[in-house]
């Protein structure tokens, strides 16, 4: 159990209300330790790239090779589509 203030609660429910389509109060937190989560990954990710502009070119360098490396999958046992 999480204690809050009165304040807290309603501004938490109130969020659910308006922005997450009436979610619960816990439904709501999770959603937005999530969004907490993403924005500071966002912030991790512009910060490696500014700050190291090599290190961030080389990691797309070995993403787009990976991303070379894709090939689709071919089933031996059905018919060639045409």
């Amino acid at each position: 159990m999480l204690r809050v203030s009165d304040e807290i609660r309603k501004r938490v429910l109130r969020i659910g209300s308006e922005e997450f389509g009436g979610a619960s109060a816990d439904e709501t937190v999770r959603r937005l330790i999530d969004e907490h989560w993403q924005s500071a990954a966002v912030t991790a990710v512009h910060r490696y790239s500014t700050n190291d502009p090599q290190g961030w070119a080389d990691y797309l360098a070995g993403a787009d090779d990976l991303a070379k490396a894709d090939a689709p999958i071919s089933d031996e046992w059905s018919e060639p589509t045409r």
